[in-house]
């Protein structure tokens, strides 16, 4: 069996289209969506030398694959090989190209209930164990069709639509979310690079991934004037996927309902535009927001399992 990545960007897309999973969630096969990945390798993330396949003359037996926005360097387990060796060499050199990174995290999908404890999601870990990878969080998956979903309205809610020259506006308002956060990455981020600086990756991040124009501020009228409570983005991609980018709540407007106002809100205006399938994910150990999303309708349907370079 050869190690080796594909010789083009059309030889990349073809192995990614045609790729089976080691594990086969919804989340994993929406990753490998024509319209996703042509928008990943459009804007550079993806690119034939971040594709890492194992091949029996034209066939692919096992594919890792990564993405690369700078800061941070993503990898995605998408099917193992049987055998052992050949496994642990695409893990390999994954792994040493996110080693240099600031930030490097691995993501799969798995069962929505009890996902570490699965033996499909242990074989995946095992390998990935050795090579010093160590689970960080697991995250709730939403993926649901839109007659599933019961959008409300969001009564006194004021958005108001992020343009060039927010990008100020959207690290201020971010210094103010990350406080108390209850997501995981946003915890390491502050104790790694201190709350200032943990707020601008964020939301360079946040730009480098997407439009700003996907970016909603909500913002509350005062006797002090008006101020940004909270930020929600989404996007409705041209297949009819709707995804939930981002919900965040500033840390004095807490505990009065405006994450599932929020979640509402995208909810509706992505129903509005035509979204057949809505899709977001949220961390395990952040009730609040799951609460925010049940209200809404959401259901998981499986889980996230992302794990780092500690």
């Amino acid at each position: 069996m050869e190690l080796r990545s594909p010789a083009s960007t059309d030889e990349a897309l073809r192995w990614l289209r045609a790729s089976t999973f080691t594990i086969d969630t919804p989340a994993n096969r929406a990753r490998l969506a024509a319209d996703s990945l042509e928008r990943t390798f459009d804007k550079g993330h993806r690119r034939p030398d971040l594709v890492w396949a194992a091949t029996e003359g034209e066939h692919v037996r096992g594919l890792v694959a990564a993405r690369d926005f700078g800061e941070v360097r993503l990898v995605d387990v998408l099917c193992l090989p049987d055998d052992q060796e050949a496994s642990a060499g695409l893990l390999r050199q994954a792994t040493e190209w996110a080693l240099p990174s600031d930030e490097a995290e691995v993501s799969f999908g798995g069962p929505a209930e009890r996902p570490l404890e699965d033996p499909r999601v242990q074989a995946v870990l095992g390998p990935l164990a050795a090579l010093a990878w160590r689970v960080l969080v697991t995250r709730r998956h939403y993926e649901l069709p839109s007659d599933a979903l019961t959008a409300r309205a969001t009564p006194g809610l004021r958005l108001e639509r992020a343009a060039p020259g927010d990008e100020d506006r959207l690290a201020s308002l971010l210094e103010r979310v990350l406080p108390g956060s209850l997501d995981v990455r946003d915890q390491l981020a502050v104790a790694e690079h201190g709350l200032e600086i943990a707020a601008q990756r964020w939301a360079r991040e946040l730009l480098q991934a997407d439009p700003i124009d996907c970016i909603r501020f909500a913002v509350e009228e005062s006797p002090d004037g008006r101020r940004d409570a909270g930020m929600v983005s989404w996007i409705t991609l041209p297949s009819g996927t709707g995804l939930v980018l981002q919900v965040g709540v500033a840390e004095p407007h807490r505990g009065r309902g405006l994450g599932r106002e929020l979640v509402a809100a995208a909810t509706a205006e992505l129903l509005e535009s035509g979204a057949h399938t809505l899709i977001a994910d949220t961390d395990d150990a952040n009730v609040p927001m799951q609460r925010a999303f049940a209200a809404e309708g959401w259901h998981a349907t499986e889980s996230r399992i992302d794990l780092h370079l500690p």
